[in-house]
């Protein structure tokens, strides 16, 4: 309907936001059906059958992928997360999202972005997981090389799908190697052949499980994989914003569906996975604050406590605690690059040390920043749980407050620095955005504060799972104190040591800039520029010879929705006449 049926930006946007509206309403009656239930509902189909052997084990001589619906209570969270992202970003999208090109393409992709979304949430099997990743990794590259008449824009897209790409690679091998060594697919079936398969041993577990992880790390944007979300900033806010909070969602349903598997591999890989979540919770906030790009500075610490909530999945009591925590990261991360597109909107600049003065000329943008950050702290602080052991103790600490003092260090420069007068730029003529962009901001943080207090209820995290939970208030009273030494330590450099605050920022970009130029010589030959290359090929031949084919088909339909009625109804009339004889020569009994 989208691509076919509207033409105006502001049609668009209405049948954009009916239709998830529609969706949010099927939703309701799903959640008020299944609250009182604790046995999920699940239906499926036959998608694939395959016969692949007349001998051998009975699971490989038949190749089954279904289309099925799975609904629980951890679902149901992750849809609801999926559906709020995607109207919050629609009505943001109404104003800012105003002076986009080709507004059918844009909200088209956006929805089905969220379609692909909410799929791989409810999917059964990992086949059909796999058909909405690739779905949604389609619509997240084409939504973010939207602006392809942008070649600054377009160029740093490319790594949306450069990087990725070799993430979603990985995860398809694990699936073969998965499929291979104990031929079903379906999450459910995994689990009880595991142990029992003969010639499936533990290493190919343990490498299928490796590529599985790897796959839902480049899409997290995992350290040393962050790029693809910090390298965009050029891209159109919306997107960002749908990207960031959805493959949040994807991925974390991705590897709650898969955590019996992952843990039934042994320590090797839940150590790997730990390791690298905690490096990426500790090292990408940092990463953060080597730079002066407000949108970079808000990507990296969404993706800190991002790797937060994944590292706590693997917790064996913290399961509905990461869920839960995982959908409000992703609601916040939204709210904060709406947020802060805002205000880089407003003051026509990305660099830290132009913005300035918000509080006064944005009030509305300044105070959803200011809410999205305090959100991202407490939601830090929450994450963190008790009875761990000291070196965890001090990585949940580090990356609680780093997550603090980025996010902090954005508030204070945006909302209460200097604004500058520069050349074509005058601080006077800043205004405020309109309120359709400032209320979807407000309702992230009202439903990620939510979800935080309900972090703290042994009664929701019960309904979640379905375990019985205690709570620890003074776990979560020391972790709060983590968040808050980080933002004294922003307040400190911002109020009375600026100068400090520079030159660490300063030594900060060097430092990293070497590293990217190591990593471009290393890996630049083999890796990017192959992919940059193949995805120039797509969008020079592929995508707009697509469009054009798909463009010149709209036409000449509507041009024989034209024609009078007299030339019509006979030529449709033959139609039905024509298929009618080829379905009754070609149909089974007859040309047998």
């Amino acid at each position: 309907m989208i691509a076919v049926g509207v033409r105006s930006r502001r049609a668009v946007a209405n049948t954009t936001l009916g239709g998830l509206l529609v969706t949010a309403g099927g939703y309701a009656l799903c959640a008020w059906a299944l609250a009182p239930k604790t046995t999920p509902y699940e239906v499926a189909y036959d998608w694939l059958n395959l016969s692949l052997a007349y001998s051998g084990p009975s699971q490989f001589q038949t190749f089954i992928a279904q289309v099925g619906i799975h609904l629980s209570h951890p679902t149901l969270l992750l849809v609801g997360g999926c559906l709020a992202i995607g109207v919050a970003v629609a009505v943001w999208s109404r104003a800012g999202a105003r002076g986009e090109p080709a507004p059918a393409r844009y909200y088209g992709l956006m929805t089905l972005l969220v379609f692909a979304a909410i799929g791989a949430s409810v999917s059964t099997d990992l086949a059909e997981l796999y058909t909405f990743w690739g779905l949604a990794g389609v619509s997240t590259y084409l939504l973010l090389t939207h602006l392809f008449a942008d070649e600054r824009s377009t160029r740093a897209a490319r790594l949306a799908l450069a990087v990725p790409a070799v993430a979603d690679l990985a995860l398809l091998a694990g699936i073969a190697i998965l499929w291979s060594r104990y031929g079903v697919i379906r999450f459910d079936a995994l689990v009880p052949v595991l142990n029992n398969t003969p010639g499936a041993g533990p290493k190919a577990l343990t490498v299928a499980s490796l590529l599985v992880f790897a796959g839902a790390a480049g899409r997290a944007g995992l350290f040393p994989l962050q790029g693809w979300v910090t390298g965009v900033a050029e891209t159109p806010p919306g997107a960002q914003a749908a990207a960031q909070g959805l493959w949040t969602v994807i991925v974390i349903g991705l590897l709650y569906k898969m955590l019996p598997v992952l843990v039934s591999a042994g320590t090797l890989p839940v150590r790997a996975m730990a390791i690298t979540c905690a490096t990426s919770a500790v090292g990408v906030p940092l990463l953060g604050l080597a730079g002066r790009d407000a949108r970079r500075v808000a990507a990296c610490a969404g993706i800190g406590l991002t790797a937060l909530a994944l590292l706590a999945l693997f917790r064996p009591a913290s399961v509905a605690l990461a869920l839960t925590a995982a959908c409000a990261v992703a609601l916040v991360r939204s709210g904060l690059v709406l947020a802060t597109a805002g205000l880089v909107t407003g003051m026509r600049t990305a660099d830290l040390t132009e913005m300035g003065d918000g509080w006064n000329r944005m009030r509305s943008s300044a105070l959803g920043l200011l809410l999205s950050v305090v959100a991202l702290a407490g939601l830090a602080a929450g994450v963190g749980g008790g009875s761990l052991r000291p070196q965890w103790i001090a990585v949940y600490g580090a990356a609680i407050g780093l997550s603090a003092l980025a996010a902090f260090r954005l508030y204070f420069s945006a909302a209460h620095g200097v604004l500058p007068r520069r050349r074509g730029f005058d601080p006077n003529r800043v205004r405020q955005v309109p309120g359709s962009m400032s209320a979807p901001v407000l309702f992230c943080f009202v439903l990620a504060a939510a979800l935080a207090g309900a972090e703290f209820s042994a009664r929701w995290l019960n309904f979640i799972d379905g375990r019985p939970h205690s709570i620890e208030p003074f776990a979560a009273l020391a972790w709060l104190g983590a968040a808050a030494v980080g933002v004294l330590l922003a307040a400190v450099l911002y109020w009375r040591a600026p100068e400090l605050g520079t030159r660490l920022t300063g030594v900060a970009t060097t430092l990293w800039a070497g590293v990217l130029g190591l990593g471009a010589l290393l890996g630049g030959r083999f890796l990017a520029a192959p992919s940059i290359r193949l995805a120039e090929e797509m969008e020079d031949t592929g995508l707009l010879r697509g469009e054009s084919a798909v463009g010149d088909a709209i036409e000449r339909a509507a041009g024989l929705a034209r024609m009078p009625a007299r030339v019509l109804i006979p030529l449709l009339a033959g139609l039905a006449v024509v298929v009618a004889a080829l379905l009754a020569v070609f149909a089974p009994g007859v040309h047998s």
